[in-house]
């Protein structure tokens, strides 16, 4: 597509505003945030931080919408969630009062950024293959920009400290700086569903035909893409110059970031949706069959294996002893991470949808039809 028919940017001040509600908030530059799907460009769903088997409930709060297999994100005391009936909401993450909500017309399929005292999200438009991406100033309550592209952008977004990226079903990469300017477009020339991740200068994301490509993230072109499956739809980690991916056939791979040779490759029995967790020294990953997995990330050996009855489509986390993951089957595992012994499981009245988030030792999980829940481990 064109330039000019590839997308198009405005001021909102032009426009009448789009949303018939607010969040507007008065906050200080936060000591705790989890801006992004992942925490951050890498995806990071390992905490460095040991947790009781002891588990308080909080509270519960609910969305207009359901939620995809996205997560909330954190800015201080602020929590922040999309969901898809066009909705963003901030809640307290102490009480879980309800502070605000954008109302908007479309679906909201990613997990918002937030930084700077802004939120970002992609809003699907109903009815069209078209996506705004609002950039939402939640100190002055206002929506400041807004992006219109021509395809859907139902992916996760990718920061650092001076831009975005956003990456279409079509496999056209953007990248914004902050004030929404756009600074280049990548085509990749296939469909994308893969979560791609930073790492150093470059992006590293999958596509639908099993090739993984390695972008420049200064200037947009592709250093190098090399076919290494059938399909990617799930999700790129990186951890030590390493890329984790699993693929449609139930193999994880472990890449090398510099040539994008393979390390290793370990067959799980079944299809992988979410995105590898890495700690210090292994790699977890689950499959569609309720499987999930304990390798050595430096040389393949499998630790352990088990199989949960499930299944598992959500990106788990992992503290320095348990693990957290969603079950599809209606339930939150908890686990010990040394063995894959349950703990407890959080059995729930939906499918548990979004990948769990923890800030200071505050659990924070959501499944269908739109209900989030908060934990705390005593």
């Amino acid at each position: 597509m064109g330039f000019l028919k590839k997308f198009f940017i405005y001021f909102l001040l032009l426009i009448t505003a789009c949303s018939t509600s607010l969040i507007k908030v008065n906050v200080k530059l936060p000591q705790t945030t989890h801006p992004i799907f992942g925490a951050s460009g890498n995806r990071n769903f390992y905490y460095s931080i040991s947790l009781s088997d002891s588990l308080k409930f909080l509270w519960q709060a609910s969305t207009y919408g359901g939620f995809n297999n996205s997560s909330v994100v954190v800015y201080d005391s602020l929590l922040f969630v999309g969901e898809l009936s066009g909705r963003v909401y901030c809640f307290n993450i102490n009480t879980g009062k309800q502070l605000g909500v954008i109302k908007t017309k479309g679906a909201i399929f990613s997990t918002p950024l937030v930084t700077n005292f802004r939120l970002y999200f992609p809003l699907v438009k109903s009815e069209s293959r078209k996506t705004e991406v609002i950039a939402y100033d939640f100190y002055a309550g206002k929506e400041v920009f807004i992006v219109e592209i021509e395809d859907r952008i139902t992916n996760q977004i990718l920061f650092d400290s001076d831009a975005i990226y956003l990456t279409a079903a079509d496999g056209t990469i953007y990248k914004y700086n902050l004030e929404m300017k756009l600074i280049w477009t990548a085509e990749t020339n296939q469909n994308i569903s893969c979560v791609p991740a930073l790492f150093g200068e470059f992006i590293f994301i999958g596509n639908e035909v099993g090739e993984v490509l390695k972008i420049d993230k200064s200037f947009g072109r592709i250093i190098k893409r090399q076919k290494i499956s059938s399909r990617f739809v799930s999700g790129i980690s990186v951890d030590d110059e390493k890329l984790f991916i699993g693929d449609d056939d139930g193999n994880l791979f472990s890449i090398n970031s510099e040539n994008l040779n393979v390390n290793f490759k370990i067959q799980t029995g079944s299809r992988i949706l979410m995105n590898p967790v890495i700690d210090l020294e292994n790699v977890f990953i689950g499959n569609l069959k309720g499987d999930l997995f304990s390798i050595n990330k430096h040389n393949g050996k499998i630790n352990w294996s088990k199989n949960y009855k499930g299944l598992f489509n959500s990106t788990p986390i992992v503290s320095q002893n348990k693990i957290i993951i969603p079950d599809a089957f209606k339930a939150y595992w908890i686990l010990d991470k040394k063995d894959g012994s349950v703990i407890k499981k959080l059995e729930l009245d939906g499918r548990a949808k979004l990948s769990p988030v923890l800030i200071d030792k505050k659990l924070f999980i959501g499944y269908d039809d739109g209900i989030l829940e908060a934990y705390e481990f005593n």
